[in-house]
């Protein structure tokens, strides 16, 4: 077994009492079976619950209204397979060294799904992400991990559920059970079932109406402007988040009728780019549309209701939220730290940090960002500049203070080298390479 040394937490034990406010341990309930949400690529600030002004997903607030709702949660990288690799191990980039195409989780990391594997869990993942595959390390601890292969081709979501529900309806049903769900219904190519709701087709001057499915190709490849045309992306992606939002609630009314009270998750691993920094999608730089995500909490009963937490937190926090709340024992290796008590003031700011190579034939990039609650760093280590900004000020990272400001000191001092022994890589096979083209990758 991975991971040899672990820490005790007096949080993890008394973790129920504490959240319901009651220290009679007798009534701690025993461990709850899990299901850990990810939803690929959705920002946290186009949910109502985070203050935007669409309703894109009434079943979210409302299930948030039931659980704890993290204000700020920042995400390790702008692309899955480093995110995924940090909320996986507990670790940022420097403790798994996964940021380029063909890294792997290295095997001697323990992961989430190991840890909760040797307490007794059966331990399902299903992914539609081709980079989430299990030769890249990702299947570590599960029982059963399968990749729905052309996700964005085969109905997303329900595909998803489906497979989901028929394996636990074939558990053994004597464990508690770890289900990881990961969808791409967020994900480009924008292509909801129901953008016929948005109107009528954008009309350029020059070309008359374009279809969405080549206005949001253009936009997002080709640099395509226009009146109207940014709105209609915007739209198109929004309204996968609503019909989303829809199969989450018929998913989650299905496992509870199975499963009871599990302890439901739910995050996104990075946002979306629409030009706010001249760039589109994600995985290429780091600002706070591709690294601010949502993070959702509950637990009937043990996981107080309505609670919103403002405090700064971060994506490799989940997994050992997750563990300390079922009684398990988070890894010494682990860097995030429980969010634990979930009340008002009981959580302090976090410093994050968060990383992303982006490969250009001629130009690669590697960024480096430094987030606290008040301000965004942000360095480009092959060329070595630096881009500051005030968050209390400009909390978009629009005014960038440059290298000059005198606090830039104190947040490069923060930064950590590149692993000493980057993560193993794997060869690309012909379906996947297929697969991440569709998807706007490898191009």
């Amino acid at each position: 077994m991975r991971g040899a040394f672990i820490r005790t937490l007096p949080a993890t034990i008394l973790a129920a009492s504490v959240l319901v406010g009651c220290a009679d341990e007798d009534r701690r309930p025993g461990p709850p079976d899990i299901v850990l949400i990810v939803v690929d690529t959705l920002r946290a600030d186009h949910l109502p619950g985070y203050g935007y002004a669409e309703d894109t997903a009434p079943f979210l607030s409302r299930l948030a209204e039931t659980g704890v709702l993290f204000e700020r949660v920042i995400a390790p990288s702008s692309w899955t397979k480093t995110s995924m690799a940090s909320i996986m191990t507990g670790l940022d980039l420097n403790g798994h060294g996964v940021l380029r195409h063909r890294n792997a989780v290295p095997p001697h990391l323990e992961t989430l799904a190991e840890r909760l594997a040797a307490h007794g869990y059966e331990t399902i993942g299903i992914n539609t992400n081709p980079w989430l595959q299990a030769q890249f390390g990702f299947g570590a601890g599960f029982d059963v991990y399968e990749t729905i292969r052309h996700a964005k081709e085969s109905g997303e979501a329900p595909e998803v559920n489906r497979r989901a529900l028929e394996l636990l309806a074939a558990r053994s049903h004597d464990r508690p059970f770890f289900l990881y769900l990961h969808y791409m219904d967020v994900h480009a190519p924008y292509r909801p079932e129901r953008s016929d709701e948005l109107g009528p087709a954008v009309e350029l001057p020059d070309r008359g109406a374009i279809d969405d499915a080549t206005l949001e190709f253009e936009y997002r490849k080709e640099g395509l402007s226009g009146a109207g045309v940014e709105e209609r992306v915007i739209g198109l992606y929004d309204e996968g988040i609503r019909q989303f939002d829809a199969e989450l609630e018929t998913f989650l009314r299905d496992i509870r009728a199975s499963a009871g009270n599990p302890l439901i998750v739910i995050t996104s691993d990075h946002g979306e780019g629409f030009r706010e920094h001249g760039t589109t999608e994600h995985g290429h730089n780091l600002y706070p549309e591709v690294l601010e995500v949502p993070l959702i909490v509950l637990w009937p009963g043990v996981v107080p209701a309505g609670v919103r937490i403002p405090a700064q937190v971060r994506s490799i926090d989940i997994a050992p939220t997750i563990l300390a709340l079922a009684s398990v024992n988070v890894p010494e290796a682990f860097e995030g730290e429980p969010l634990l008590p979930m009340e008002p003031g009981g959580i302090e700011d976090r410093t994050a940090r968060s990383e992303v190579y982006y490969r250009r034939p001629l130009e690669p990039f590697h960024y480096t960002a430094v987030i606290s609650r008040d301000h965004f760093y942000v360095r480009e280590g092959m060329r070595d500049t630096v881009e500051f900004y005030d968050l209390r000020a400009d909390p978009d990272a629009r005014r960038n203070l440059g290298a000059g400001d005198p606090r830039v000191a104190r947040y490069r001092a923060l930064e950590r080298a590149t692993p000493v022994e980057p993560a193993a890589e794997r060869e690309l096979d012909d379906e996947t390479r297929e697969e991440l083209e569709a998807l706007g990758y490898l191009k």
